[in-house]
């Protein structure tokens, strides 16, 4: 039934509208076509945030700079150490050839120490230890013989008697690098731009307060070995402040995104002209959205070392991967890099209250466009957040100030609050259906290579349903009242403004969230005063349609790019942890991540879609819809582009079983092809399926195994692969520890799961075993000591029978479990000699059991030792090299040569 106008709630003094848009003046709304428009300049206004962050200065020569400089930081001189850090080859520890490269470091920080005004000191540092690392997947990290390099730039503080040093300040990277990578940018760069920074500061002519330690830590990817073994070196005991440098990615501009000394952050606050820095990192890394980890740990866990963590998280599809080469990094990147650590190092070690020790703490921090930093505490956060959300509160009670306070106003606002959370649902509903249409009909993860297509699949389906809803619920709403477009805009942006304050309100009561509210309350800051601009316009000004919108978005531009920021800078670092994260469903992450983005982009402008005319609405949305629709059907490849491959772990491998006394009982020998994202393990049964190596039929049994092929003059047996050869792991590791399978490292245990398990001869063979050397008992305690002989990396796992209980051990770290397995706690060491040498260290250890006499006589101990060569393409068997060679070539294929021996005792 229609209403009349005369039956419609009014508001005194303000002017009249009509439901349609007939019955308002042309002025007062705009043609529905313009939202194309405006969509367009939203995508601008991306692309022009993204353009304002990633500027980077021009790069600096060496021959620009005199030779007396040593405030400035030089690129190509920064490239040369780069070039000579990386050599050729990956830097994996333990193998000879990072053996050479740790050489070369060292004669590379002599040479700058001979040539510099101020003392440097350099060490080679061999150390052996162990330590439990608590992280996702908890184990005990054992090392020997391992490598660090070492340079001191001796400050005032100098060094003491005993030969520790006086006060210092920590600058580390790591310069080893994981197989088949060469490592430039994780983390050959920043210890280019260490050397570099070395070299000027070693040109000053007066002494630091303190003294600058530069560390090149030759075992980071070996799960953070070389950190920890510098702590046990007389040069870390003077230590007072930490910066930490490493890499998720290459290119644009490094972040700071870990913090426990908030002064040193305000260093690099006042040091850095643009800052880039994000406190959502912290609350990533400890949730584990982030599934890795940096040596910052083992300064914060075990050294009590305060400071901050910063690293690059660009361009993070070649993190780990063979594009991760220097060719690839951009000019200015170093420059950028170079002109932060320089300054940076130079104040912090210069500052004075440093010396004072203070707990480890954090702040709130963000960066706005890399244009300036925002820095406060987290008891001012609990005020700031509290007031903000005060403020949003009172630019609702200035609307219904504004336009009449009565109880009509406040219930039109509370439904206009209820259309913005069905605009809202209506969205996530939105996103939901076609993520799950696209899942079932489509491929996954078609935004690997390029990162732009979350826009049309999760972006537009949101904002497409949301301007659908508000206009149905405000078809329906302003049948009810004479307010015009205008007004009702504004009413929608204050019940905006309601909820966000309402949830910033209630969030106020966790703690744990302070550190990611910025989220909430910097966008809602702007909107708050914006408001009381727009709202005040909208009064008192008579403003038209067109004149409001382009005040509103004017106004609220800083909100709405700061939300384009967080946006791509999230992508950025989520999206590629999508191609190794073994996730079934990787495309419901991201489109729960950016659902949740553009939510919070969205109200930043929540409620000018009212400002546009409902005639031909359907027809422009619906074009929008399409248009992102026949997007959604491409079945792009996710590993488009040469930057962008698929990784895989690939362990050949031989798994053999022992008896109580030593002897083999089974074996089994052929290639673990590990899950690491939904597609990979297809990908590589599809290659071998569609290549002549594989059996297609039984006709094909006449290529039997007598067959031979022609290489280098010789004659090779020809690999041939059956489907009984090809068995996909599962249902095995609810029995077995592990899936029976190799373990390099505990958390790889969710990618052997749904892995493919391909049969063929074992790698070759190098040295491995365990051996029990003695074994007494007394009464109900049993001591049990071993030999272990492997390679340089080696996994060690120990899974006590029932009622048997482990009390303690040879190790230095406490006796705690990784994991429990059928109701039995299984204890992992992993192994590492990481610097080569011609013969392997064996490793000694001791167990101290209590076995009930019943048992003693019997088995007590199941222990498994899984022995890798991580680096060593000569010791390839030609069966694995035929099966290399049917890949395709946007393969990333990290090979481990193992052998898993399973040990009763």
């Amino acid at each position: 039934m229609a209403i009349s106008s005369s039956n419609k709630q009014s508001y005194a003094g303000l002017p009249f509208s009509g439901i349609s848009d007939h019955e308002e003046k042309t002025s007062q709304w705009i043609s529905s076509k313009y939202l194309v428009v405006l969509f367009s300049f939203f995508l601008l206004l991306v692309y022009v945030t993204t353009v304002i962050e990633n500027v980077l200065p021009d790069p600096i020569k060496e021959w620009h700079i005199h030779k007396t400089d040593a405030n400035t930081f030089s690129e190509v001189s920064a490239r040369k150490y780069l070039k000579e850090i990386l050599g050729n080859e990956p830097r994996v520890s333990g193998t000879h050839y990072h053996l050479l490269k740790t050489q070369d470091l060292l004669e590379l920080v002599d040479r700058i120490a001979r040539f510099a005004n101020q003392p440097v000191h350099t060490d080679w540092q061999y150390v052996d230890g162990d330590y439990w690392l608590a992280f996702s997947s908890p184990h005990v990290n054992a090392y020997q013989n391992l490598s660090n390099i070492i340079a001191v730039l001796e400050g005032e503080s100098g060094f003491n008697p005993d030969g520790t040093t006086g006060t210092s300040i920590l600058v580390n990277c790591h310069y080893d690098s994981v197989p088949f990578a060469i490592g430039a940018s994780d983390n050959g760069v920043f210890c280019a731009v260490m050397a570099e920074t070395l070299s000027k500061l070693s040109r000053r002519k007066y002494k630091l307060k303190h003294n600058i330690i530069f560390l090149f830590n030759g075992a980071e990817e070996s799960v953070l070995l070389g950190s920890h073994g510098f702590l046990s070196h007389p040069w870390s005991k003077g230590v007072i402040s930490v910066i930490n440098l490493d890499s998720a990615g290459m290119n644009g501009k490094p972040n700071v995104f870990q913090v426990t000394d908030p002064r040193v952050l305000e260093i690099y606050k006042k040091t850095n002209l643009r800052p880039t820095a994000q406190g959502m990192g912290e609350f990533l890394f400890s949730t584990g959205i982030i599934p890795s980890d940096t040596d910052f740990r083992i300064w914060r866990d075990f050294g009590n070392i305060t400071g901050i963590d910063i690293a690059f998280i660009k361009w993070g599809n070649v993190y780990h991967t063979r594009n991760d080469k220097p060719e690839l990094i951009q000019d200015g990147v170093i420059q950028n890099t170079g002109n932060m650590l320089l300054n940076l190092v130079r104040e912090v070690a210069d500052c004075r209250e440093l010396v004072v020790k203070e707990p480890a703490s954090t702040v709130v921090y963000y960066d706005y466009l890399g244009l300036f930093l925002v820095t406060y505490t987290k008891s001012v956060a609990l005020q700031v957040d509290v007031i903000v959300g005060l403020l949003g509160l009172l630019s609702v009670g200035y609307f219904l100030w504004l336009f009449g306070f009565r109880w009509s106003s406040v219930r039109e606002l509370l439904w206009s609050g209820a259309g913005r959370v069905l605009c809202a649902l209506a969205g996530l509903v939105s996103v939901a259906v076609f993520t799950t249409f696209m899942i079932v009909a489509t491929k996954q993860m078609r935004y690997l290579s390029e990162h732009w297509i979350v826009v049309p699949f999760y972006w537009v389906p949101y904002l497409v349903a949301s301007v659908v809803t508000a206009h149905a619920f405000d078809t329906w709403r302003s049948g009810k009242t004479s307010l015009n477009r205008s007004i009702r805009t504004s009413q929608a942006m204050a019940a905006t403004r309601l909820l966000i304050a309402l949830a910033l309100l209630v969030l106020c009561s966790a703690p744990s969230l302070a550190n990611v509210r910025y989220l909430i309350t910097a966008p809602l800051l702007v909107l708050s005063i914006a408001s009381i601009i727009t709202m005040t316009g909208v009064r008192y000004g008579r403003l038209n349609a067109l004149q409001h919108l382009f005040l509103e978005i004017l106004l609220n531009i800083p909100a709405t790019m700061l939300t384009f920021s967080l946006a791509t800078r999230f992508n950025s670092l989520l999206i590629p942890i999508m191609g190794r994260s073994a996730a079934d469903y990787p495309d419901n992450v991201i489109a729960a991540a950016n659902t949740l983005v553009a939510v919070l982009a969205a109200s930043t402008v929540s409620g000018i879609e009212l400002l546009f005319s409902r005639k031909r609405l359907w027809t422009v949305l619906g074009a929008i819809s399409i248009a992102s629709f026949v997007i959604m059907l491409i079945p792009f490849s996710p590993y488009r582009g040469e930057n962008t491959i698929q990784r895989h772990y690939w362990f050949h491998t031989q798994i053999t079983s022992y008896d109580v006394n030593s002897q083999p009982i089974e074996s089994i020998s052929g290639v673990l092809i590990a899950k690491l994202d939904v597609y990979n393990v297809q990908s590589a049964l599809t290659a071998i399926k569609d290549s002549d190596l594989y059996l297609k039929n039984q006709s094909d049994l006449s290529r039997n195994d007598s067959q031979v092929m022609q290489k280098d003059g010789q004659h090779n047996p020809k690999l041939l692969i059956k489907d009984s050869d090809l068995k996909m792991i599962n249902e095995e590791c609810n029995q077995f520890l592990y899936c029976n399978m190799p373990m390099y490292r505990p958390r790889f245990e969710k990618m052997i799961k749904e892995s493919l398990f391909v049969k063929m001869g074992p790698p070759a063979q190098f040295t491995h075993s365990l051996q029990l050397a003695n074994r007494s008992c007394v009464e109900e305690v049993c001591s049990l000591s071993f030999v272990m002989n492997g390679p340089a990396h080696n996994g060690i796992t120990i899974w006590p029978r029932q009622n048997v209980n482990i009390t303690s051990w040879s190790f230095s770290s406490p006796l705690k479990e990784t994991l429990t397995l059928q109701e039995r706690p299984v204890y992992t060491i992993i192994h590492s000699t990481a610097t080569y040498t011609e013969f392997f260290k064996p490793l000694e250890f001791s167990l101290n059991l209590n076995v009930p006499l019943s048992l003693q006589s019997g088995e007590v101990l199941d222990i498994s030792h899984h022995a890798h060569k991580i680096y060593n393409p000569d010791h390839f068997t030609e069966e694995y090299i035929q099966l290399l060679e049917v890949m395709p070539e946007y393969f990333n294929i990290a090979t481990f040569l193992t052998f898993r021996s399973n040990y009763v005792f």
